[in-house]
């Protein structure tokens, strides 16, 4: 009989402090969390659900419902009580229990087995977008017990809703579009401890008697359409797929059975580690990745509390009241990891996947005035990039026109100066530079909240927001060959997009003007 139990094998992959990587058990990752720099796996949805594992099992270990519970656990952890715990419901992490297989359904089968590799999104099988490989459904090979265990957290957490199955028609399930924020810290203890604050709930799950982690559950559950959880525990070990893994002889896996396990009401929106938008139209709806904008680019909306525009992850919320009660210090820069996946509106297919990182001075999210200069900068640099698009199409234009001199002469099509514009890459080259140097200013900018620093601080974003359009304008001029047409073109909208850029920098890098405002 095959065995591959969690508590003690080695399949959880970590970067060490030293900057070591090492796959670890469950059992030593728990008990040594301020050794461990980081979980990391090579795919982003692997890495967000494995911390969702951990902090399931640490709730149910150490119930935090006030931030008085938190404050005890943020200082240690009962480790002896953990391994009591892990010791326990061992035999319910083993990956191939014949009664209770982890995050699996027992005894469940199918009439067709299906490649392992449909649950690892490097991988095409069935619905599975072609994006990252091309093979066929026919090439089934093997996958470690450790890497089989990985694929199945997060199938439950990130599988699309992709058809019928052999049980019921497929639902997305709970972290399938929208992306996930974590909460960073110095080691693993802190990044867990501060993602515990995101279950100090108020509303969005009501509390219940029973409220159990799926393994310590029955392992006979049925799968289900429209569900509403209303118990943390169990939401946060959901099984959306029914599942159960066809071992081979040496122990590995190539082959599972795979349908529709539980699926949650589409009308829920209360996933604690979501950020959400808001419009008259939805109410709440999740935030997601977007392939043409960085992240960055929404940092103001993700640092809001108001709750005028979204709602941000309750970790966020917590610490500006721990900040506030001097429990945590206020001077810190913490880091958000945003992971997730982005894809096709209503289908299954899968554009990319994406892990950013974002620092967070907590001071934006406890000084609405803080914000509304990070949230002016932002603006202004769309402003620029409009102004970079804009001279980039009518350099294109001129590149394009018959004749340059004559007005009548036929204009060219809108479409090839688009896909001209697109060819050029200045606009993925200013977002990329503007990207390094807003982390920076994010940073920098509450450092000196008196009326000299914050401008200072404006006026150098302001430069290298010049600094970078030109450049990226120039990335286009470059390409172009040395004739005399094409040198002419280049001259009169290169002169008129720095007259613009002057247009929409110039009060910033003349005078102390306060950022968002206008000069009479």
């Amino acid at each position: 009989m095959h065995s591959f139990n969690l508590v003690e094998k080695p399949w959880i992959p970590t970067i060490l402090l030293d900057g070591r990587y090492q796959d670890m058990s469950l059992k030593e990752v728990l008990l040594s969390p301020d050794q461990i720099k980081e979980l990391y796996d090579s795919s982003p949805l692997v890495t967000a659900a494995l911390h969702r594992l951990l902090l399931a099992i640490l709730y149910r270990n150490f119930p935090c419902k006030s931030l008085q519970d938190w404050k005890p656990i943020w200082k240690a952890w009962d480790y002896e009580k953990l391994a009591s715990y892990l010791e326990k419901w061992k035999d319910r992490f083993d990956l191939f229990h014949k009664e209770h297989p982890f995050y699996q359904l027992a005894n469940f089968s199918t009439k067709k087995p299906t490649p392992i590799k449909r649950l690892g999104w490097e991988f095409a099988a069935g619905n599975n977008a072609t994006l990252f490989d091309h093979s066929w459904d026919e090439d089934r090979p093997k996958v470690s017990p450790s890497t089989a265990a990985r694929w199945i957290i997060a199938t439950h957490l990130f599988a699309a809703s992709a058809g019928k199955s052999e049980t019921l028609h497929t639902k997305d399930s709970p972290w399938t579009r929208g992306a996930v924020i974590l909460m960073q810290g110095n080691n693993l203890f802190e990044t867990l401890n501060l993602n515990l604050l995101s279950f100090i709930r108020d509303e969005y799950i009501e509390e219940s008697e029973g409220d159990l982690p799926t393994w310590e559950q029955s392992p006979n559950w049925k799968p289900e359409h429209d569900l509403y959880p209303s118990k943390l525990l169990e939401y946060l070990t959901w099984q959306s797929r029914a599942i159960c893994l066809i071992p081979e002889d040496d122990g590995s896996v190539k082959e599972c059975y795979f349908a529709q396990g539980r699926a949650i009401r589409e009308d829920w929106r209360r996933e604690p580690m979501f950020a959400y938008n808001k419009s008259d139209k939805e109410g709440y709806f999740p935030w997601q990745f977007r392939e043409d904008k960085a992240i960055w680019r929404d940092s103001h909306t993700l640092f809001d509390l108001s709750g005028e525009v979204s709602k941000v992850p309750y970790s966020l919320c917590r610490i500006s009241e721990l900040i506030e009660d001097g429990v945590l210090p206020i001077e810190c820069v913490y880091q958000l990891q945003i992971l997730g996946q982005c894809l096709e509106s209503g289908k299954p297919t899968i554009n990319f996947l994406r892990q950013e990182s974002l620092p967070l001075r907590v001071e934006y999210l406890q000084k609405e005035e803080l914000l509304e200069k990070l949230k002016a900068a932002i603006e202004l640099s769309e402003e620029v990039a409009e102004k970079l698009r804009k001279g980039l199409w009518q350099l294109s234009k001129l590149l394009l026109a018959t004749n340059s001199n004559n007005s009548e002469a036929r204009q060219p099509d809108k479409k090839d100066i688009q896909n001209l514009v697109n060819s050029f890459s200045s606009l993925p080259h200013y977002w990329s530079q503007m990207e390094i140097a807003f982390k920076d200013f994010l940073t920098k900018l509450p450092d000196d909240e008196s009326e000299e620093g914050l401008q200072k601080e404006i006026k150098r974003w302001a430069e290298n927001l010049r600094n970078n359009a030109l450049e990226a304008f120039k990335v286009a001029t470059r390409s172009l060959d040395g004739s005399a047409r094409k040198l002419k073109a280049a001259a009169i909208a290169e002169n008129s997009f720095r007259v613009s850029l002057f247009e929409a920098l110039g009060r910033y890098l003349q005078q102390p003007t306060a950022i968002g405002a206008t000069n009479e």
